[in-house]
């Protein structure tokens, strides 16, 4: 179940989504320059490595309860216009992600 937010183009924008033990992938706003990522209840991982709806990848950052993660987001043919999210342990998680110019 991807999540496709790369009409979005008005900054800062902030979109909150349900999560699940699966990766779910979010497309990434073209413009957006500045990405954070939180989920106030539950530990989450995030990878640019993945699939959607298939495991979190070996290769992702724990991001503890409660916790945030920010990314500059390269520009050009060096950017990732994905990203993969997953949480550890609950089958339905809110996740917070704000993408900002």
């Amino acid at each position: 179940m991807s999540l496709d937010y790369r009409a979005l183009n008005r900054f800062p924008i902030i979109r909150t989504f349900s999560g699940s033990t699966s990766n779910i992938e979010i497309q990434v706003p073209a413009n957006a320059g500045l990405m954070t990522i939180q989920s106030p209840e539950h530990k989450i991982f995030v990878s640019f490595d993945g699939e959607d709806g298939e495991p979190p990848s070996a290769h992702r950052i724990e991001i503890l309860s409660g916790g945030s993660i920010e990314f500059r987001l390269a520009k050009g043919y060096n950017r990732s216009t994905s990203v993969y999210i997953a949480t550890s342990s609950s089958s339905s998680a809110d996740i917070n992600i704000m993408f900002e110019e």
